[in-house]
């Protein structure tokens, strides 16, 4: 006697699954190793300034500075 197609199936399903979850695994992995290696750099010297201040507030902030 042969083998039921559904026991065929089964085993075709389970290989399918445990295939995909390999590769979700590698790229979960792949995208880990990624993001620790390239992390978030800020050039702080390039950054704009912070121009929202008004000129009074500047003025203030400049004497705050300088009364320390």
């Amino acid at each position: 006697m042969s083998r039921s197609q559904e026991t065929f199936f089964k085993k075709q399903r389970e290989k399918e699954r445990a295939k995909r979850k390999k590769e979700k695994r590698e790229k979960k992995e792949a995208k880990k190793q990624q993001s620790d290696n390239s992390g978030l750099e800020i050039d702080w010297s390039s950054a704009p300034e912070n121009v929202t201040l008004t000129p009074e507030e500047e003025k203030l902030r400049a004497s705050n500075k300088t009364g320390e």
